[in-house]
Order: C-alpha cells, then sequence, then structure tokens
C-alpha cells in the first residue's frame, strides 16, 4: 500500500511487541492505520464501520453482506448471514448469481481487513447499481475490526469467538490473540 506512514508503522511496532498487557487493543489502533490507508487506495470506494452497519439494520435497511475472502477463512468464522463471494469474481458473474438478491439493498462485502473487499467493490459498484442495488460498500477494517469490538461472529455449529488470522503478519491486527486461527502459515 503505497500511503504507508512511517512513524505509524513504528508505533505499531512497539505497541504490537510491547507484550500481552501493552498490546491490548493494540492490534485494532494499528488496523486503523491499514483502514486509512485501503481508504486512500481506494477513493471511489464507499465503506461503513461496523457501527454504520449496525446503525442501518436497526433503521430496517435491506443489506445483504459478502465476505470476499476463501473458502478456509470463512469456515472459521464470518459475519452472520455472510455469503460466500471469491474475490476475483467478475462483475458479470456476481450479478449473475447474486442479482436478485441484491436488488433494492445495499451490498456489504469485507474480508480480514479491507483490501479484498474494497477491489471487489469497485468491481462491482457500477453492475450492482444497474441491477438494482443501492450500491457497494466496504466495511472498514474488516472483520478484523469486527472481531476486535466485540461484534459476533459465526461457524457452521453457531456463535464463536474465533477469527483466523490469515498469516502470522496480517494477525497482529488483531486483539483477543488467543481467539486467533491461521489458515496460512508464511510470513509476508
Amino acid at each position: 500500500m503505497k500511503h504507508h506512514s512511517a512513524k505509524a508503522t513504528i508505533l505499531c511496532a512497539a505497541l504490537l511487541l510491547a507484550g500481552p498487557t501493552a498490546s491490548i487493543a493494540a492490534g485494532q489502533r494499528c488496523l486503523n492505520e491499514v483502514e486509512r490507508r485501503v481508504s486512500l487506495d481506494n477513493p471511489d470506494v464507499r465503506a461503513l464501520t461496523a457501527e454504520q452497519f449496525e446503525d442501518r439494520l436497526r433503521q430496517g435497511e435491506q443489506v445483504v453482506v459478502f465476505d470476499v475472502r476463501e473458502k478456509k477463512e470463512f469456515e472459521v468464522s464470518r459475519l452472520p448471514g455472510a455469503i460466500l463471494v471469491d474475490p476475483d469474481i467478475e462483475p458479470e458473474e456476481f450479478i449473475q448469481r447474486h442479482g436478485p438478491a441484491i436488488a433494492g439493498k445495499a451490498v456489504l462485502l469485507y474480508c480480514s481487513v479491507g483490501v479484498r473487499s474494497s477491489t471487489l467493490a469497485s468491481r462491482i459498484e457500477g453492475a450492482a447499481r444497474a441491477a438494482g442495488a443501492e450500491g457497494a460498500y466496504n466495511l472498514r477494517g474488516g472483520v478484523f475490526s469486527w472481531h476486535n469490538t466485540g461484534r459476533a461472529l459465526v461457524d457452521a455449529k453457531g456463535q464463536t469467538d474465533k477469527v483466523d488470522g490469515y498469516n502470522r503478519t496480517w494477525s497482529r491486527y488483531i486483539d483477543f490473540d488467543n481467539l486467533v486461527r491461521l489458515t496460512r502459515r508464511w510470513i509476508w
């Protein structure tokens, strides 16, 4: 990501290396910098925070939620009601599969931190609107932010506290690291 702040990186590294006591909520504080960079790299993509998303639901707005991660990540946990979608799906195929379900509704996409979901939101925005959707939104901070702020996640058996950290590098942005499951082992 090209808009990386060296000062923020140093602060995040210090917070994350300081140990368990100092690192409580350090993942979310560092994730805030990632969220800012994702927004700068994708200026055409509208984002909703978890709070804004929940407010829309409370106001009765219709939202269809799509998980833009790999199947292994989705199986560890996901937002309730989320539909798994390939991050590389073409807009035409997305509309062919989901067009009737999104008509008249907002489309909310999320991944781990927002990179994959922002990319897909940008690609499908026009097609989603043409299919009658309100538009496509990225969940700011993705499932990591959702988890860090104590919101409910589910798996095939029901509610779970677990979240897929993707790999050791990305899992640094997750608070409550005792709940992290890694589906990938390499470090970038």
